[in-house]
């Protein structure tokens, strides 16, 4: 068993114009220094801007870095962050179909045909950008889902990945997540009707070496899958279960309208709103600094309760923990991240505040200083802790980070002068 470990980085520039339009790619010298205890965003708006903030993860000090779009238009919203601490990179991810879940219908005509339709469900790549802090952007290649396994006879497979959800280690290894799902389809023609039913999913967690994807240059990106035991644990059984029965509502939507009017991609749409399937289920993730452990949060598959999913990265084992939440009152999550001192902090969408989990005992903490409300949005911190003592180096909170030539272990490609005070206080 492969061990998964844990943590984050960043840097661009625009440099030259190409038809009229900015040409933004990579640019060392432009490295941030100042992010202890400091969080970045990405949140896009109906007008289609991406807005690249920073803050400190106790949410003060909120900083406009700058409009990703002012790099030239984009396909699709950037997501996942995570900031790597090899490289000084923000790193983000693109669905590659345009509504964003992860899978397309691949129908064969006529539907419904007679007994089964087949495996209709194909799973899509995601896209991978380095940002840096002037708002520069660069398409580095594309993660392929994980490789099916072999289901039962009658039985189909998608593994769909989460766009939203990404997180570093300290080596500088990416983590993504997928959801693997075997699913039956049929269908009844005499009676006009069809079906795609969904199994209950499990967590797939892939892992992209610092080498590689420091080398990636537009092609595929190499990523090694480890599937997470997510039924062992009952309230992790639970809540996946409940994520089935939710995603079979909107499965039923969409086989039932497409039936009526024969437009599958219209269908999707259309149950996609209806539904409200985009909101359930785990958006992002993040790992601890002091255990190591990736900590999720559903926060919408119930009505009545959220779920914190904690990951062991030796055992790949999940354990979960509810939390009372009666009308969904904390909203659809778009971001978790740590702080230095292990505090787990979440943003909601459309909601100015966020609050903190502590993850020993389970409370939920709000924060009280307001941030931008973004109907979407991702971030990415960087918990210095767990570097620290990966590195065998004994420090204060209140010391300085580069020390005792940790500094060139982050900025091997050269760094001018002494550290830059950390402008957010520990949290």
């Amino acid at each position: 068993m492969n061990k998964l470990t844990p943590i984050l980085t960043l840097s661009l520039v625009c440099q030259s114009v190409f038809a009229g339009m900015p040409l933004c790619t990579p640019d060392n010298s432009t490295v941030f220094q100042d992010y202890l205890n400091r969080a970045y965003t990405v949140s896009n708006d109906i007008m289609g801007n991406q807005i690249l903030t920073s803050q400190c993860t106790n949410l003060t000090d909120q900083q406009m870095l700058g409009d990703l779009t002012d790099c030239g238009a984009l396909s699709n919203p950037i997501n996942g962050l995570g900031l790597s601490p090899v490289d000084q990179f923000l790193y983000g991810m693109m669905p590659t179909d345009d509504r964003g879940i992860g899978t397309h219908l691949e129908v064969s005509l006529p539907f419904p045909s007679p007994g089964q339709p087949g495996d209709i469900m194909k799973a899509n790549p995601v896209d991978v950008y380095r940002i840096g802090n002037d708002g520069g952007y660069e398409n580095i290649g594309s993660i392929e889902p994980p490789a099916e396994t072999i289901p039962p006879p009658g039985v189909h497979q998608v593994v769909p990945i989460v766009h939203s959800a990404s997180t570093f280690n300290l080596a500088g290894d990416l983590f993504i997540l997928a959801y693997r799902t075997n699913y039956e389809s049929s269908a009844d023609i005499m009676a006009g009707t069809g079906e795609i039913d969904y199994q209950t999913p499990h967590i797939v967690i892939g892992q992209v070496s610092a080498a590689t994807l420091t080398a990636a240059n537009g092609s595929i990106i190499t990523t090694q899958w480890f599937d997470v035991d997510d039924t062992s644990d009952p309230v992790c059984d639970a809540v996946v279960s409940e994520f089935r029965n939710q995603t079979n509502v909107f499965s039923t939507c969409v086989v039932a309208d497409y039936i009526a009017n024969g437009d599958h991609d219209a269908a999707v749409d259309s149950c996609l709103t209806s539904s409200g399937i985009m909101n359930k289920g785990i958006h992002d993730f993040a790992i601890s600094p002091i255990n190591g452990h990736f900590y999720a949060y559903d926060s919408q598959t119930y009505t009545n309760k959220d779920v914190l999913i904690d990951v062991d990265p030796n055992t790949l084992i999940a354990s979960c923990t509810e939390f009372v939440d009666m009308g969904n009152n904390t909203g659809r999550l778009t971001s978790l991240m740590f702080s230095q001192q292990n505090k787990l902090v979440a943003l909601f969408a459309d909601e100015s505040t966020g609050v903190w989990i502590d993850v020993n005992n389970g409370d939920i903490n709000p924060l009280i200083m307001p941030v931008v409300a973004q109907p979407h949005g991702d971030g990415a911190s960087l918990p210095f802790d767990m570097m620290n003592k990966a590195l065998g180096i004994t420090l204060g909170l209140t010391d300085k980070v580069f020390r005792n030539g940790f500094e060139d272990f982050i900025f091997a490609n050269g760094f001018e002068g002494g550290p830059v005070p950390a402008t957010c206080p520990a949290f």
